[in-house]
């Protein structure tokens, strides 16, 4: 059965950053503009000066806004200067093609890390490695029986797990950056097809993905992951994109 998170009540701090979120990306606010002062803009969101200061605080670190002393607070170009912290919130700002384009871009991403996370992994992965997967996936099996929820966190530990196994120390901490984005795209993508043979297809493909890994065969771990990948992209793209 299908599952739905818990209303969110959000604070106002929240509420403010994706007002202003909407605002810059939507264009309201051009780059390169200044923005109102802190207490026009306080005014015209109905919050305290304090709350929007640190809104604006947390839209600098995201890279939508430079915070310039005694100058003020400026629009960025998000696209040359930003982090990938931003990354959800431009997946959950709908815009269409805009949306499809970025979700396109983040498969690419993941393919270029994922695909090489895999390889690795298949040529410096040891026996500890190996049980952890095999551990893992014995956790995605029982996860069938719980919920999609339980499926998503599955999902993003055995990716993770890769990771590590890879050996590289940059690889784990890109993908935990990405844990957002994973549970909003991915946790979309269990909702639909919790209780469908689908489940047990991605199942068999991580089955056969630690199977390649714990026989060393690194073009066979890339070929297998690169194909888990496409598949996903494909259902998310009908999902959320209807195409």
């Amino acid at each position: 059965m299908a599952e739905i998170d818990q209303v969110e009540v959000l604070s106002l701090k929240k509420a403010c950053i994706q007002k202003l979120q909407q605002a810059i990306l939507s264009g309201t606010f051009i780059i390169g503009e200044r923005l109102p002062s802190e207490r026009d803009l306080a005014r015209q969101l109905g919050v305290s000066r304090p709350v929007l200061h640190e809104a604006v605080v947390a839209l600098n670190e995201q890279g939508l806004v430079q915070i310039e002393a005694r100058r003020g607070v400026f629009v960025r170009d998000y696209r040359k200067e930003s982090s990938i912290v931003l990354i959800n919130t431009l997946l959950e700002y709908e815009q269409g093609d805009f949306a499809s384009t970025l979700f396109t871009s983040l498969i690419e991403g993941r393919l270029l890390i994922e695909r090489e996370t895999a390889r690795l992994a298949a040529q410096r992965c040891g026996k500890e490695a190996v049980d952890a997967l095999q551990v893992l996936l014995a956790r995605g099996r029982s996860a069938t029986v719980e919920c999609a929820r339980a499926l998503t966190d599955y999902d993003f530990c055995f990716h993770l797990e890769i990771a590590l196994a890879s050996g590289n120390q940059m690889y784990p901490m890109i993908l935990n950056s990405l844990r957002g984005v994973h549970s909003n795209l991915v946790g979309r993508f269990y909702q639909d097809i919790y209780g469908t043979n689908v489940v047990e297809q991605v199942l068999d493909n991580h089955k056969q993905l630690v199977q390649a890994i714990s026989k060393g065969d690194a073009p066979g771990a890339s070929e297998i992951m690169a194909q888990l990948l496409r598949d996903g992209e494909e259902n998310i793209n009908r999902i959320f994109f209807n195409t």
